[in-house]
């Protein structure tokens, strides 16, 4: 399998990421009545409709990297937005590393069920963003992030009690499972315009 992306393949990727990034967007106002949970897991909610988009991806490009590339464009989107933080930024990138280590080193013929945990992983690593500050350097990260994007004290702890303990192990594992759904979600949708070899 050849590694190296070609401008095809920058250009399907980054089409792509923009249109997981409206997917995310909408989901984030759809999950506002969840309030503070909803945020929790966004990432998984997000998966359960993205699916589609990471299998197409790996059909259309199916190279090493594919995940981690599209995962610094979301970064740096994010981080022009506004949004920018250095332990989500770090946990997102590295657990799309561990993504494409999983499911895109067999290429374009890469098994469904190895595309659903590569996802897991990937959407789990967005999770985390909030879930080990608030784990790890709680004060900090509180720190941080009032003030911003008009977070107060009040809107911190509420969402904190979802990503601190065993809530946050809690949202580890739904956020998963959500986005291990939405890849099978995606084949579903996508399956018609598979080849019969790669439905497996």
């Amino acid at each position: 399998m050849k590694n190296s992306f070609k401008m095809k393949d920058v250009v399907t990727i980054a089409l792509l990421t923009a249109l997981y990034m409206v997917f995310y967007m909408i989901v984030m106002v759809v999950i506002t009545p969840l309030g503070p949970f909803g945020h929790a897991i966004s990432p998984g909610l997000c998966a359960v409709i993205t699916g589609s988009v990471l299998i197409f991806m790996s059909r259309k490009v199916g190279k090493m990297w594919q995940f981690t590339f599209m995962t610094a464009i979301l970064m740096t989107l994010f981080w022009i937005m506004g949004g920018g933080y250095i332990p989500w930024v770090a946990s997102s990138m590295v657990m799309a590393v561990i993504a494409d280590f999983i499911a895109s080193r067999d290429g374009k013929t890469v098994k469904i069920w190895k595309l659903a945990v590569a996802s897991g992983i990937m959407h789990v690593g967005q999770a985390w963003g909030a879930i080990i500050p608030s784990w790890f350097f709680l004060e900090q990260y509180k720190a941080d992030w009032i003030g911003r994007a008009g977070m107060t004290e009040e809107s911190m702890n509420a969402q904190i009690q979802y990503t601190q303990g065993l809530m946050g192990l809690l949202s580890t594992v739904i956020t998963f499972v959500l986005a291990f759904m939405g890849v099978y979600l995606g084949y579903i949708i996508l399956k018609k315009h598979l080849k019969e070899g790669e439905r497996n």
